[in-house]
């Protein structure tokens, strides 16, 4: 870990305060079906299809490819347009040996210049995609032609999907694709990797399909229709959905291509129709680095499996799917030192305290000047599995230096909320609303050496490793220190005030081990981008050393920090703060 990749973790202030599902992807304000919907349902769980190696074989071992690019005039990948309710409806025509039986008829909102796959002259599939983004209806057409300037559309196919709903077409029908699905949610989206995650599967293409049963056509639920009369069951029919091995290690790709390979690894691809063997369809953008486009290239099909999705069925004529665990308790301790997926926007974190069904959390960002900004939610109560919710507080108080320390001087004032949905121990998001801005951003466990494995227990005598909250004792309360023991580093984030009685985090990113139940190393501050940046630009991320730090442990429970900031040296007693039952030990 650099130091320019510091980033805030965790907080300890006892004061008298410690005594959602997943959403969908969105598109103008509308989701992308609703949470639960197939398309936005995690695989990663889910058991091998009993033909997996023979579909991935019938496909092949060749190199994956991104099906789109950053030329805008070379017409690839899949366009779409938005448009609000007030978009003039035209007729929808078909020819002679269309699909008008198996279509939805117009009129609809279609642009006179909506873009077409391809471009204008293409002799291609030439989809067109328009999202009302009012209505959050998506309408997508097949093989369209616009009649008379626009005033009404030639196409072979035309569907519509009402985004907040999980209706499936009738069985046996087609769309603007083989398989009967919706192409936009498949899309890879630069917006979606920008910001850190996309949350759905992703469509691609084979040409060898499994299309026929007997006489009977063949594909997998949610799919409505299949491709092709080839009664070949080594081939996979539509619908199938495919993995990346959770063993692949991606952790040299550029950061921008793990949000892809990540989302490959936890939602998957879903064959949605016949083409050329691996392609995954996206939208062009100018904003696609090359290096992400030839980082996808390098992956090849070999490393994907295809998964049992009929698991997740909760009937065959909705696209409403079972959530991994159903009903089941959420187990995971969440204890550690958190940060945005990817580690696109380095610079800032969380940590969290996990006791009990209690978290405290501390986040760790910059205020509206870029000076460090620490906010804490110091009792944060579940409210679903998987869920904790709590109110986030700015603080004030004594210098880091004041002796004696007046814990009087120590103020709280709520400034907002959080919420924290973890999907399992290591990845989640983090929803919060601070002085009225709301944001949410997908979060996953930092790791930086050996994780420790965390568990309850009804002391914290057992304890070989340090990670957790540390303060001084009800006479300093007001401050304290998190710790992040990973392997023979420690991370460490010390939460205190300034001269001014400001907030104030020091953080030694790298603590190494000098002797036994020791760790020293230098002490930084940070300055960054205000919380709510958007986008995140980690350049402007501002690192400067201001001392160093020693941590020295007598048992498992007691030890002593000691300090150097700006040429002044103090040293303090430190001990675990306990504030729930269970408390968590790491080893």
């Amino acid at each position: 870990m650099t130091n320019k990749k510091i980033i805030a973790c965790a907080f300890f202030v006892t004061l008298s305060l410690v005594g959602d599902a997943l959403a969908a992807a969105t598109i103008g304000g509308c989701p992308v079906f609703p949470a639960n919907n197939y398309w936005n349902t995690p695989v990663d769980s889910l058991p091998l299809h009993p033909s997996s190696a023979t579909w991935v074989g019938s496909i092949g071992s060749g190199n994956l490819h991104p099906d789109w690019g950053n030329v805008l005039s070379d017409n690839y990948g899949i366009p779409y347009a938005t448009v609000s309710g007030s978009q003039a409806k035209v007729p929808i025509t078909f020819p002679p040996d269309g699909y008008a039986d198996e279509s939805d008829p117009g009129p609809m909102p279609i642009p006179a210049n909506a873009p077409v796959e391809g471009g204008p002259s293409s002799d291609g599939d030439r989809h067109v995609l328009v999202v009302d983004t009012t209505n959050c209806i998506l309408y997508e057409l097949y093989y369209a032609f616009p009649q008379n300037g626009g005033a009404s559309w030639s196409v072979f196919s035309s569907a519509k999907f009402d985004l907040r709903s999980n209706a499936l077409r009738p069985a046996d029908w087609t769309s603007a694709d083989a398989a009967g699905f919706a192409i936009f949610p498949g899309l890879v989206r630069w917006d979606e990797v920008a910001a850190g995650s996309i949350d759905h599967a992703i469509r691609f293409t084979a040409s060898r399909i499994w299309g026929k049963n007997g006489n009977s056509p063949e594909y997998l639920w949610p799919a409505r229709h299949w491709s092709g009369s080839s009664t070949d069951n080594t081939r996979p029919p539509m619908g199938a959905r495919f993995r990346l091995k959770a063993s692949y290690d991606f952790s040299h790709f550029d950061a921008r291509t793990q949000v892809i390979l990540r989302a490959f690894k936890k939602y998957g691809l879903v064959l949605a129709d016949a083409g050329s063997n691996w392609y995954f369809q996206g939208v062009s953008d100018e904003r696609w680095p090359d290096q992400v486009l030839n980082e996808l290239k390098s992956v090849t099909g070999d490393n994907f499996e295809a998964v049992d999705t009929s698991v997740m069925q909760v009937d065959p004529n909705t696209a409403e799917a079972k959530q991994q665990g159903g009903t089941q308790p959420f187990t995971a301790n969440l204890q550690g030192l958190w940060w945005r997926q990817g580690g696109t926007e380095s610079g800032w974190g969380i940590n969290i305290t996990h006791q009990g069904s209690i978290l405290f959390a501390t986040w760790f960002t910059y205020d509206t000047d870029g000076s460090g900004l620490w906010l804490v939610m110091a009792r944060g109560e579940t409210t679903g599995n998987g869920t904790w919710t709590g109110t986030l507080y700015r603080t004030t108080g004594p210098s880091f230096d004041a002796n004696p320390w007046l814990t009087a001087n120590v103020v709280a004032t709520p400034v907002g909320s959080a919420t924290f949905s973890f999907t399992d121990g290591n990845t989640g998001s983090f929803t919060y609303t601070v002085n009225g801005v709301t944001q949410t951003k997908p979060i996953e466990r930092e790791v930086f050496a050996a994780v420790p494995t965390c568990v309850a227990a009804e002391t914290f005598a057992a304890a070989s490793n340090y990670s957790d909250l540390w303060w001084h004792g009800p006479s300093e309360s007001g401050w304290g220190v998190n710790i992040t023991h990973q392997g023979d580093i420690l991370f460490a984030t010390w939460f205190t005030y300034d001269a001014n009685g400001k907030g104030l985090w020091l953080v030694m990113a790298r603590g190494d081990k000098i002797g036994p139940g020791a760790y020293s190393g230098a002490l930084y501050r940070t300055t960054g981008p205000t919380f709510s940046a958007t986008p995140w630009d980690t350049h402007q991320v501002g690192v400067t050393q201001v001392g160093s730090a020693t941590f020295s442990f007598s048992d498992s429970s007691n030890g002593t920090f000691s300090y150097t900031v700006n040429g002044v040296a103090g040293s303090k007693s430190i001990t675990r703060e306990s504030f729930a039952s269970p408390a968590t030990i790491c080893n």
